[in-house]
């Protein structure tokens, strides 16, 4: 099974676990996102990224009386770099409250058999639908430093920790 797939398969098979019923209230809550970025990288070439997200609910006020959510999830998406398509497959934790700060940590597949690590930083103002982003992986062993501003559309799933 090819790399796609399986990155593809994870979120998805995220994205199942959330759409339990709220009513039974065994599932904490969490979302599935869609994601549009756009940005810069540091040495000069814009970027493109589309992406799908989800993520389940680690922590919340509901039952930890906290002022903000602490999600943990996945995100696969494909960048677009000079011509160039990339694929990307992430780990992430997120914390959403008044304001929204993440991490992520996965790789980037830049052609047949090319793997590189990547990292990537963001933050935003809690309820709007845009942040900022800063993604780090290498290319040919250089440090390849990219900025931007990504457009997400959430579509929250409600449970037990995250609901209206």
């Amino acid at each position: 099974m090819n790399f796609h797939k399986i990155c593809l398969s994870h979120v998805l098979s995220v994205a199942l676990l959330l759409s339990n019923s709220p009513q039974e209230r065994s599932f904490p809550g969490g979302y599935l996102g869609l994601g549009v970025q756009i940005g810069k990288t540091k040495n000069g070439p814009r970027f493109m990224d589309l992406q799908i997200s989800a993520g389940i609910v680690a922590l919340g006020p509901y039952k930890q009386d906290l002022p903000f959510y602490l999600f943990l999830g996945n995100s696969y998406g494909w960048r677009k770099t000079s011509g160039n398509v990339a694929t990307y497959f992430d780990l992430n934790a997120g914390l959403w409250g008044v304001l929204s700060l993440g991490i992520g940590k996965g790789w980037m597949n830049d052609g047949p058999e090319k793997m590189t690590p990547r990292k990537k930083y963001w933050g935003g103002v809690g309820f709007l639908p845009l942040i900022l982003c800063r993604d780090i992986h290498y290319v040919n062993e250089e440090k390849n430093l990219q900025t931007g501003v990504m457009g997400v559309l959430p579509f929250p799933m409600f449970g037990n920790n995250f609901y209206p």
